[in-house]
């Protein structure tokens, strides 16, 4: 083989290769919108009865390679508090993506909404603390309801 063959070869694994990040940021999108669809569906009994008042708030991402997009940021007041799903990137080390998610104003409370993939190649999300994200919990509606407990108990007096 000569140095023309071997020269295309190379380019020819290279490109092939190649990450299609517009791809990527769309399906970041579309896992951000379904994840958050499925966290309103949960609480459509509350805001239904008017215990919860749903916000979404469109957000910008700058990310490497990924350049500027959008995303939708969800938001449910209650009382005095505003629960916040907000999206944080998908060039995350460890996992495809993150959501923060905390009660505004309570930061140094949050969770950490993360998708990850399983061994068999589908993804699935899960929430951790932000202070210790090698604990890891279901994420699911009712975990979500026992956070926004606990956040409640501990935020009253």
């Amino acid at each position: 083989m000569g140095l023309k063959e071997k020269l295309q070869r190379l380019n020819d694994s290279k490109t092939s290769g190649q990450i299609d990040w517009g791809l990527r940021t769309i399906e970041w999108q579309n896992a951000v919108e379904a994840v958050l669809s499925e966290v309103k569906n949960w609480f459509e009994p509350y805001i239904k009865s008017g215990l919860f008042h749903v916000v979404e708030v469109e957000k910008s991402i700058s990310e490497e390679n990924m350049g500027t997009y959008t995303t939708t940021q969800l938001e449910f007041e209650f009382d005095a508090f505003r629960l916040v799903f907000e999206p944080m990137g998908r060039n995350i080390l460890g996992a495809i993506g993150r959501i923060d998610v905390y009660l505004r104003g309570r930061k140094t409370d949050k969770y950490v909404l993360v998708l990850l993939e399983t061994e068999e190649g589908n993804t699935k999300w899960v929430l951790s603390t932000f202070s210790d994200k090698s604990v890891r919990i279901e994420f699911n509606k009712v975990n979500m309801e026992r956070l926004i407990e606990d956040w409640i108990d501990q935020n009253t007096i």
